[in-house]
Formats: C-alpha cells, structure tokens, sequence
C-alpha cells in the first residue's frame, strides 16, 4: 500500500494522533518493524520489543484485520461514555487493542477494518483516533 498519496496524519481534536495515518475516513497503523528478526510492533518505537535491535523502521500496517477477542466496557471514564466496545485485533503480524465503531463488540474471527472514528468527547465535542468496524459485508 502506498500510503504517501491517500493518508497522511491525523489532524483535529485527535486522541493518539502519532499511532496512525488517516484519508478522513479509514485508517492504518504505524509500527516498528525490526529488520534483525523480522517482527512487528504497535505502538510505533525506536527498539525492538522482542530482540532489542535498535535496526529498526517505521511501517505501516493495512487497513484490515481480524478480531481476535473483545469485551465491552461498562464501568469506565465518562468522556469515553461508556458502555463501549473494544477489541484485541490481529492486522499485519501485530496484536493490538481498539475501540469499536459499533455499539456491538465483533466476535473472534470477524473481519475488521481500520477507520478514524469519534471514541470520546468531552465539553469542546468529539474526539477521534483509530478504531474498527466490521469489514462491509462480512461477518464471522
């Protein structure tokens, strides 16, 4: 994916702007890729979690996943009006956590999709970052 002409970094009244690139609509992710034992991590760092290489670059993930488990929040902070789904998701070798778009957490299996999405507001309005959704038309 060439991601220099569609996404660029998130701009607004963003949560974690640094973690991902956006076209206003979908979203995909920064990580680290280390080029000694070929893993990937999110968020994005300047070492390798698992080898400590510091040979290391910037990647970008697709823009789709799989949910790999999820729950949801009914007791959490208020800007985040909770209840509110979150899932762990597997996209390009790396596992990491997001909000869901969607008032239903998905299922393990279900196809995801990355999008920039509201997940929290407080007194100025929304707030957005990264989160996913079911991928159109498919369902686990």
């Amino acid at each position: 994916m060439n991601t220099t002409d569609k996404f660029l970094p998130p701009t607004g009244r963003v949560i974690g702007a640094e973690h991902y690139l956006t076209d206003g609509h979908r979203a995909v992710l920064r990580v680290t890729h280390c080029r000694d034992c070929d893993r990937r991590w999110f968020p994005a760092r300047a070492q390798c979690s698992h080898c400590a290489s510091w040979n290391v670059d910037e990647a970008v993930t697709a823009g789709r996943g799989t949910a790999y488990a999820s729950t949801v929040v009914r007791i959490g902070p208020t800007r985040f009006g909770p209840p509110y789904p979150l899932a762990y998701v597997d996209i390009d070798g790396v596992r990491m956590l997001a909000h869901v778009a969607a008032t239903e957490a998905p299922a393990p299996g279900t196809p995801v999709e990355l999008r920039q999405a509201p997940i929290a507001a407080d007194e100025q309005g929304p707030l957005l970052s990264y989160a996913v959704v079911a991928a159109e038309g498919e369902r686990a």
